[in-house]
């Protein structure tokens, strides 16, 4: 009975914590979606270069490759540092702060082959991420 008892625990605990890193999944896909598709930033992905498409994520612990994300109409593109630089690419986009709370996002990225950065601020409400304020700036 003690063996059932804690095998049974332990399974609840497991899927416990598979659906937390589901749901953190889904929010880091939200979060990170609203972001690349922020309007002051169009400017800086130039789709009308062909080989700046895909667009390019640099792979951070939340940004993986698991995460569904759009831009003009294609995937993009999570790579890992070892993979960019083994394939010589340059146009990517780092993710250098992305903390994602329950009710707030603060994030921080830039893309260096640009020279553009851009920080800012989401909140959550009625179950949507909305953008509170964002900036954008060059070098």
């Amino acid at each position: 009975m003690k063996k059932s008892i804690l095998i049974s625990l332990g399974l609840i605990l497991l899927l416990s914590c598979q659906e937390s890193k589901k749901t953190q999944l889904i929010e880091a896909e939200l979060v990170v979606q609203k972001i690349l598709d922020l309007p002051k930033l169009q400017w800086i992905y130039h789709p009308e270069l062909n080989k700046r498409l895909p667009v390019k994520v640099l792979e951070t612990e939340l940004i993986n490759k698991n995460l569904n994300l759009k831009k003009f109409g294609q995937s993009v593109k999570i790579m890992s540092k070892f993979q960019l630089e083994k394939e010589g690419i340059k146009d990517f986009l780092i993710f250098n702060k992305l903390k994602i709370k329950t009710d707030t996002t603060d994030f921080e990225l830039l893309y260096k082959i640009e020279g553009v950065g851009s920080a800012g601020r989401l909140v959550k409400e009625n179950e949507e991420w909305i953008v509170l304020d964002y900036s954008v700036w060059e070098n």
